[in-house]
């Protein structure tokens, strides 16, 4: 699982996860199917840490809700509420 926390994009990079709110996680088959519809970068890791600013994550929901697809509930849900609360995203791979 891909844990994703809300960000307010002010906080920097090294903000603690026991710090910050729990937004959701994702499988990697979603993960993977969110990197082959371009949804997520292609150069991103399942394993590894990144963050989106709230800008982006806008982005990633309009960009999800055009391809209305079941594939991407988790991953919608969570930049949802990032947007509704307008903030990032940050993910701690393990």
């Amino acid at each position: 699982m891909l844990d994703f926390y809300f960000i307010s994009d002010e906080k920097p990079n090294s903000y603690s996860p026991a710090k910050a709110e729990y937004a959701g996680g994702i499988n990697i088959r979603e993960f993977e199917q969110a990197q082959y519809a371009c949804i997520i970068e292609s150069y991103l890791d399942f394993f590894k840490d990144f963050r989106w600013s709230c800008t982006r994550v806008k982005q990633k929901l309009t960009m999800i809700q055009g391809i209305k697809s079941e594939k991407f509930n988790a991953l919608q849900d969570i930049v949802q509420r990032a947007v509704e609360r307008n903030c990032g995203v940050i993910t701690f791979g393990d």
